[in-house]
């Protein structure tokens, strides 16, 4: 019996039963551009755009501290004791 449904579809890219439920619900605004990111993954995956976040973000190549490894390149961290500044 062949079955349309998107666990059978793609269950690799379907949360559990449940699993979310004790989840945090996350709500920001954002670029519409950046969102159009998320809807083109989650329809390219057949899923939920929940899903296609949480997995372009469990994609994400973070530091020691969880900072994402291109934010020190783009925003390099600033000194504690600026030299400038000292007399």
């Amino acid at each position: 019996m062949a079955s349309n449904s998107r666990n059978d579809k793609a269950p690799n890219v379907r949360n559990q039963r449940g699993v979310a439920k004790h989840w945090p619900a996350v709500n920001h605004r954002v670029d519409p551009d950046l969102k159009a990111i998320i809807e083109r993954t989650a329809a390219r995956l057949d899923c939920s755009q929940a899903v296609a976040l949480n997995l372009i973000l469990d994609h994400i190549d973070l530091t020691v501290d969880g900072v994402p490894t291109w934010v020190e390149h783009e925003h390099p961290a600033k000194e504690a004791f600026p030299l400038d500044d000292i007399a």
